[in-house]
């Protein structure tokens, strides 16, 4: 986390806030892909090793020919994107960086999936910060040391995913066993592909719910906007980390746990103390965002600090999402989000439409407000039926609530 923290504080101060928002419409392109294109593959796999469907080889065994299929649509995807729908032109080289960004990812994403539903906390945690750590030093060097801009930035993507997957199979991060050579195992990869197509879709949805507007604000407005506007949203989701976290832990534990209202009990536990703990951090980040923003990233930003301010109730909202969603995901039933998850995402477009073109960023940061609240409130109805528990009840405050930490171990 802190290291994300600081890799997210040195981009800007090498950045122009214009080349800054160049690079993260590039990064929104390939995210929104990606949540396609990656076919739902590390809840998938979270689902299938945790329930034990198949052995361990076999399931390692089919990734490798899903992967080959994620990796051939998603870069299919991408250069249809730049080549026919886009009515940009752009360098080969940027189209080729770009397109090469979502493989490693998926590798990095499924390494991760297996140490989560293997309860393998510690690599999994290796999995988060060693990417981190070379993303950072390769920033430096890249944009920092030799002024590549945004092309440095996305060779440094790149780079990153590719030095940790070389490095964490290095050190026996996962040992596959001679089981894992041989025909492809059709029937694991025609369940993983099921479970993980309804996976996808509900990805997609959110992944479009939380970059749609980066696309929005590119064809309405100036890129340093866009510049000022990504910023301005990476600062305020940083308050994100602890619930992401938490919600990581819960959907494991939700796939192996047999008793589903044990599972409901830990969730609206873990979800009430983290909207406690975000709401106090938006607090202050809300009174220091001026001082904060030209502390660590310089005056030349200050436009961020409203849009800041503005998107904090839509983070505080989209918390109750991001862990309710958990429990969606970990029992099997992520479809059920997207009756939450494809309104809010039309809310979205239509709000970022109307309000961007007279506000700029604040206005996309109100459009993301607007669609955040819609979302969480649809999902705790859909969260309330679904797993028979009111939706007051969701937030009733409980002393054993402050050692949920405690419950939320894995299994070594």
């Amino acid at each position: 986390m802190i290291i994300v923290t600081v890799s997210g504080i040195v981009l800007p101060r090498l950045l122009t806030p214009e080349a800054l928002g160049r690079l993260n419409t590039f990064l929104a392109t390939a995210a929104i892909v990606y949540s396609i294109t990656f076919l739902g593959m590390r809840s998938s796999l979270v689902m299938h090793l945790g329930k034990e469907k198949f052995s361990n080889a076999d399931t390692l065994r089919a990734l490798r020919f899903v992967f080959l299929l994620s990796s051939s649509l998603s870069t299919l995807a991408l250069l249809f994107f730049f080549f026919v729908l886009s009515s940009d032109s752009y360098p080969p080289d940027i189209i080729l960086l770009v397109a090469l960004i979502n493989p490693f990812a998926f590798i990095i994403a499924y390494m991760q999936g297996y140490n989560l539903a293997s309860g393998q906390i510690a690599k999994f945690n290796q999995l988060k910060w060693l990417p981190a750590a070379l993303y950072l030093l390769a920033i430096l060097l890249f944009v920092g040391l030799l002024g590549w801009a945004v092309r440095g930035a996305l060779i440094a993507t790149i780079l990153s995913n590719i030095v940790s997957i070389i490095l964490y199979i290095s050190m026996g991060g996962i040992k596959t066993g001679n089981g894992s050579k041989g025909p492809p195992p059709w029937p694991v990869i025609r369940s993983l592909l099921a479970y993980g197509s309804l996976y996808a879709l509900a990805y997609l949805a959110t992944r479009l719910n939380h970059k749609i507007d980066i696309l929005l604000m590119k064809r309405l407005c100036e890129l340093k906007e866009v510049g000022f506007y990504s910023l301005g949203a990476n600062v305020a989701e940083t308050l994100w980390q602890v619930p992401i976290a938490i919600g990581l832990m819960l959907m494991t534990r939700t796939a192996s746990e047999k008793d589903e209202r044990n599972s409901t009990n830990e969730v609206c536990a873990s979800l009430r103390i983290s909207l406690l703990l975000v709401a106090s951090a938006a607090v202050l980040l809300y009174l220091f965002a001026p001082v904060l923003v030209a502390l660590l990233f310089g005056e030349r930003y200050a436009a961020s600090v409203p849009v800041i301010r503005t998107i904090l109730p839509g983070i505080l909202f989209f918390v109750i999402l991001k862990i309710l969603n958990s429990q969606f995901i970990g029992s099997g039933k992520p479809q059920l989000t997207l009756i939450a998850l494809l309104p809010a995402l039309l809310l979205n477009i239509a709000a970022n439409l109307i309000l961007i073109p007279r506000y700029g960023g604040r206005g996309a940061a109100l459009a993301t407000d607007l669609s955040y609240l819609g979302a969480s409130l649809l999902l705790l109805l859909v969260y309330s039926k679904t797993f028979g528990i009111g939706p007051l009840e969701v937030f009733h405050y409980r002393k054993s609530d402050f050692v949920f930490l405690k419950k939320l171990r894995f299994k070594k």
